[in-house]
């Protein structure tokens, strides 16, 4: 199917890969179907764009990826609707707010969209650790891993 988008224009995509959230995303509860893009080949960037509004997207990141202790706890009731037979099944993302300085761009750790990828089913979940919150360094988190590592 085609999917119109602001940043991308058209884009060709599988019926497949369409993942449904059917509570929405916080703050725009009437889109309810989007898919995963690639920002960077490679790279660890994707754009959240949704199917049925073409100027809505999102920057999202595996938030594993610059937070490697990052290990939030769900209430079971939270992930019923993503009918997984346990949390391994389930992957997380992160929206990231780029401003104009993409070195100050932030994730939201405070409500990760988790995913079934099996059931193509996703919900945004605010999750109580006061360590997390909506605004978390990406770029001195990558810094201090690649220290770690390296």
């Amino acid at each position: 199917m085609e999917v119109s988008t602001k940043r991308f224009g058209i884009v060709e995509v599988d019926e497949d890969r369409i993942l449904c959230f059917p509570e929405g995303l916080i703050g725009f509860p009437e889109y309810r179907r989007f898919i995963v893009l690639d920002l960077d080949k490679g790279g660890f960037l994707k754009w959240l764009q949704s199917v049925d509004e073409e100027s809505l997207g999102f920057v999202i990141i595996d938030p594993r990826v610059p937070y490697v202790d990052y290990d939030p706890v769900f209430a079971p009731a939270d992930l019923q609707c993503l009918e997984a037979a346990s949390s391994d099944e389930l992957v997380l993302l992160s929206v990231v707010t780029v401003p104009g300085d993409v070195k100050q761009m932030t994730a939201n750790l405070l409500a990760p969209l988790v995913v079934n990828p099996a059931k193509r089913l996703g919900k945004q979940v605010i999750i109580s650790d006061p360590q997390y919150t909506t605004k978390h360094q990406v770029f001195t988190a990558l810094r201090n891993l690649m220290k770690r590592t390296g």
